[in-house]
Order: structure tokens, then sequence, then C-alpha cells
């Protein structure tokens, strides 16, 4: 990159979600667009979100993304690097095809994909530490060292708890709530719903939530008792740890030296983590389980809701990463496997 360039925002960066995505350029404190993963070139919502569960389940479907990132911020790619986040789980093989899609549909002359936890605790000022990231399908639990996931190692675990799941009980209990829209649900939970510090909690007075159409829609105690899933789920006939034990599993299948670096920083993230009163509950649950000072770290609002962009945003613009960038001369020369093994390492 020219020292021109270097004056400038470094890179595009973009993060997605199996729900949402988001991109802007780095440097900027927010991203400049975020739109549902199902989003397309023409403006409709009936795309399929290109990562799943980790995945990268539709490689034409990311290269429109990439497409859709750059029209709507207004770059031209042969200016800008590509900076993307990519799930903690997500194969070699596919990240070998994120490397392919960029420089054989695109003109960016630089292309990094980072692990969202990476990002995630860069963003809350942090290197080490362990993500409880609550995703839309799953959640996923992985310990950092320095910046690194540790990949390879059997402390990263995976839950099928995630912001559907609760979804799905909330309508079991108020059945008023099935035809709702997963949009319409993810704003009941953003607006009504709230963690309890503990599973025997009090009677909640019904509230009601306007729909899209003006019509209303009244929810009472399930808005609370769905969120237990997240603590208590075999409550609930879902065979899986809570979020606390998962907490608890993960730093135990690490070396106990690490243990103190990582739990200085407990790092919830995704969109159920921002329910109130679950930072407070995940502190009390976690004092049941683990024999070590430990934080929960508690982002504000603004920086909770893009918390993956945000960091990417940071990392790009470090004078620190830019031996990491994968230049397209380099891609072409060695083949994205090559590089995948050889710079990738988040």
């Amino acid at each position: 990159m020219s020292s021109d360039e270097d004056e400038e925002a470094v890179a595009l960066v973009l993060d997605v979600g199996s729900y949402y995505m988001s991109y802007g350029v780095s440097g900027e404190d927010t991203p400049g667009f975020t739109k549902l993963a199902t989003s397309t070139l023409e403006g409709t919502l009936d795309g399929k979100a290109p990562i799943h569960k980790g995945k990268l389940v539709d490689k034409e479907r990311m290269d429109d993304v990439i497409k859709m990132a750059v029209e709507d911020v207004g770059i031209r790619p042969e200016d800008k690097y590509l900076l993307m986040s990519n799930p903690t789980t997500m194969s070699n093989e596919d990240k070998a095809a994120l490397l392919d899609i960029t420089f054989e549909g695109h003109s960016f002359p630089g292309c990094l994909t980072i692990s969202q936890a990476s990002l995630g605790l860069y963003c809350s000022g942090n290197s080490s530490g362990i993500c409880l990231d609550i995703g839309y399908h799953q959640t996923t639990v992985v310990p950092v060292y320095e910046g690194y996931p540790l990949i390879g190692c059997p402390s990263i675990l995976t839950s099928p708890i995630s912001g559907v799941q609760i979804d799905e009980l909330m309508k079991k209990l108020n059945p008023t709530l099935k035809g709702l829209s997963d949009d319409d649900m993810t704003s009941i939970k953003k607006g009504l719903c709230q963690v309890s510090e503990t599973a025997m909690s009090s009677h909640i007075e019904p509230k009601e939530f306007e729909l899209p159409d003006k019509s209303k829609i009244s929810v009472g105690d399930e808005a609370r008792f769905a969120t237990e899933l997240l603590f208590s789920p075999h409550h609930f006939g879902v065979k899986s740890p809570g979020c606390q034990e998962l907490i608890y599993n993960s730093l135990h299948k690490v070396d106990p030296d690490g243990h103190k670096d990582l739990i200085s920083s407990v790092l919830p993230m995704g969109g159920t983590t921002r329910i109130p009163g679950f930072s407070k509950r995940l502190e009390l649950e976690l004092l049941g389980v683990l024999n070590h000072e430990f934080k929960v770290l508690n982002q504000s609002e603004s920086d909770k809701e893009h918390m993956k962009w945000i960091g990417g945003s940071i990392v790009a613009e470090l004078s620190t990463f830019q031996e990491m960038w994968v230049f397209r001369s380099e891609y072409e020369e060695e083949g994205p496997e090559r590089m995948v093994k050889k710079k990738l390492l988040f």
C-alpha cells in the first residue's frame, strides 16, 4: 500500500453473521450500514445468509454481499483492502474460499480474515479473554490468548443454545406469538425480555408490543421465563450445558497457567447478551462455578451492537497488523490454501 493510501481509511470492514451483517470503512466508530443477512443486491430480503453455524454455505451469496458493501459504501475496491470477520469455528477450506471470492471476483489488493472472538476482544480493549458469543443459531465459547483464539484445541465449544431457540420457546409459551416474523421476535426480545438474577423469580406484569401493522400483542412471564434457557437448558429438554458451564468447561480444557489471563476478561457477545440482566446473571452463575477472580466485561450499548465490526475497524488501522494482510501477488503466486496456513492465523 502506498503512503498516500495509508493516510486514508485502510480497508472495507465486513462482518457477516447468520442474522445481521455490517460494513463500512475502517477507522470509523460504527459501521456505515447494518442489514439483515438475507438482504440482496436488488433490495429484497429473500436471499440466503451466506454463513450459517460457522460455515460458508453459499459462495455466490458471499460474493453478492461483498458487491453490495462496495456499492453501498461507495469505494473503489482497488483502493482499499478487505477485512472480514470469520466465525472462529470456520474451517481452513472455507477461509480459502473467502480468499478466492475476494481476489477472483473483486479487485482488492489485499485481504485479511480474523476470528470474531478476537475482534470482539480488541473492541473491548483486551487481547486475552474468553468470549461467549450467543448467535442467532448457536452459541460458541472461545478462549483467546494475546489475540489468537486457541484454534485446534478442545477448549472451543459450541452449543445449540441460541436466539432462535428463545424465539421458539416464547412462541410455545405464548401461542399468540406464533406467525410473527424473525424481525418481530428480535424486537420483542430487545424491548420486553429480561434475565432474572435467579431461576425462581417473581411474576412480571404483561406488557403490550406494537407490531408493524399497528396491532398490539401482550407479552408476560414468557419474556423472562424463556431466557432461563441460557442458564438452565436442561429444564427445557435441551441437552447442553448452560452459559456458565460452557465457560467453566472451556476454561478447564486450557493449561491452568493461562486461567488467570482468560477469566480476567469474560466477554459476552451477540444480540441475546444485550437482554437486560444478562451480564449480572452471568456473574452470579460464574461465582458458583469458578474458583478464581474473574471479570465480565460490560460494553456500552452502542459497542455491544457492533462489537465485531468495531474490532475490525480498529485492527485494520493498526501498523502491527500490516504484515498479516494477504496480498494479491502472494495469492496468485502461492494459492489460497498456502496463504491460509501461512497468514490466516486467526
